[in-house]
C-alpha cells in the first residue's frame, strides 16, 4: 500500500514484477516504480476486510435468422439505447462475427481486438489487455471488435470467447453481443450466458419461417435456460392492400414474437454510409422509438 500511495503522490507509473514476462510492458517500464513480488510467498486475510462481489452486466444477444436482416444496425442501436437509458450507465458492444463483422465499420471506429496476440490462451486476457483492445465511441459506448478478414476462416478457441465475455460482464452495466449466423462451438455457451436472446428477421414469409425455426431450435437445444424472442425488422404497417400485417406476425411467431421495427431505408442507409448512430442523423426516429420500446420492455422483464 505504501508503494501505491507513493506512486500516486509522485505521479509515477506503478508496475508489478512477479517472475513472469509481459509483452505489454506491465512488469517493467522506464521511469516507473517497480514492485517486485518474488519474495512474497504468503497472503494473510484481515478480519475487517470486506469483500464485494463484482458487478454483473445485463447481457443482450442478437442473432440473425438470415443474412442481411439488419442485425448489426439493431445491435448498435440497442447498445446506444441502454447506454442512454440510465444515468452513469456503461455499455459494451461485442462483435463476435470474427470473419465479416461490421460493427466497427458502422460506428467508424478502429477494430482493436487482436486474436493473433491472444491465440488459444485465455489466461493472457486481463483488464489491461481488454483496455487496449476496446475501441471507444464518442457516445461513450465501448466496442470490442476484430479487424474484418473475409478471406479467412476464423474460429477462436471457445475458452477465449468466453473469457472476453466474462471480463466484459464484470466491467460494464450492459453488454450487447452481435452474433454471426454460423453456429460455432462457443455459440451454445454464449447464448446460455445471455439474459435475453433476440432473433432478428425481416418482414417476409421466408423470414418469419426462418426466425420461427431458429427460435424453436434454440429452445429445443438449450431448454428453459434460453427463451429467444423474435424482432421483426423493416415492418410497414398498411391499413389496406397486400402485405404482412402485425396479426400475421403474431400468428406465425406466437409467444416468441417480441415486436417490430419500422422500415426506414433512407435513415439506416445514411447512418451506415456516414458511420454514425441513427440518432446522429434524426433524433427520435421511428426505428429508434420502435426498438427502444421492444428492448426496454424486455430489459425490465429480465
Amino acid at each position: 500500500m505504501a508503494a501505491v500511495n507513493f506512486a500516486r503522490e509522485h505521479d509515477l507509473r506503478l508496475v508489478v514484477k512477479g517472475g513472469g514476462h509481459s509483452y505489454q510492458g506491465t512488469s517493467n517500464a522506464p521511469d516507473s516504480l517497480l514492485v517486485w513480488t518474488r519474495r512474497m510467498n504468503e497472503v494473510a486475510m484481515q478480519a475487517e476486510t470486506q469483500t464485494h462481489s463484482p458487478k454483473e452486466a445485463q447481457v443482450l444477444g442478437f442473432l440473425p435468422a438470415a443474412g442481411g436482416v439488419g442485425v448489426t444496425t439493431l445491435s448498435i442501436q440497442t447498445a446506444l439505447t441502454v447506454l442512454a437509458g440510465q444515468t452513469k450507465a456503461s455499455a459494451c458492444l461485442i462483435d463476435l462475427d470474427f470473419q465479416t463483422g461490421s460493427c466497427a465499420f458502422h460506428l467508424d471506429v478502429e477494430p482493436r481486438l487482436d486474436l493473433d496476440a491472444v491465440g488459444p490462451n485465455p489466461e493472457r486476457i486481463d483488464g489491461q489487455l481488454m483496455d487496449v483492445m476496446l475501441s471507444p465511441h464518442p457516445s461513450g459506448l465501448m466496442v470490442l471488435a476484430a479487424p474484418n478478414r473475409p478471406a479467412e476462416t476464423r474460429a477462436p478457441d471457445p475458452s477465449v470467447v468466453m473469457k472476453l465475455l466474462d471480463l466484459a460482464s464484470t466491467r460494464f452495466d450492459f453488454v450487447v453481443v452481435d452474433m454471426p449466423r454460423t453456429w460455432f462451438p462457443w455459440t451454445d455457451a454464449v447464448l446460455t450466458g445471455c439474459d435475453k436472446v433476440f432473433v432478428v428477421t425481416e418482414t417476409t414469409v421466408p423470414g418469419l419461417k426462418l426466425a420461427s425455426n431458429l427460435a424453436g431450435a434454440i429452445s429445443a437445444k438449450l431448454g428453459e435456460t434460453v427463451t429467444p424472442r423474435v424482432i421483426v425488422n423493416r415492418f410497414e404497417q398498411r391499413m389496406f392492400g397486400s402485405g404482412l400485417k402485425r396479426t400475421d406476425l403474431e400468428a406465425a411467431l406466437k409467444e416468441s414474437f417480441a415486436g417490430t421495427v419500422s422500415n426506414n431505408y433512407r435513415l439506416v442507409r445514411e447512418a451506415i454510409d456516414r458511420g454514425v448512430p441513427l440518432d446522429a442523423i434524426e433524433k427520435g426516429s421511428n426505428v429508434a422509438m420502435d426498438l427502444r420500446k421492444v428492448i426496454m420492455d424486455e430489459v425490465k422483464a429480465a
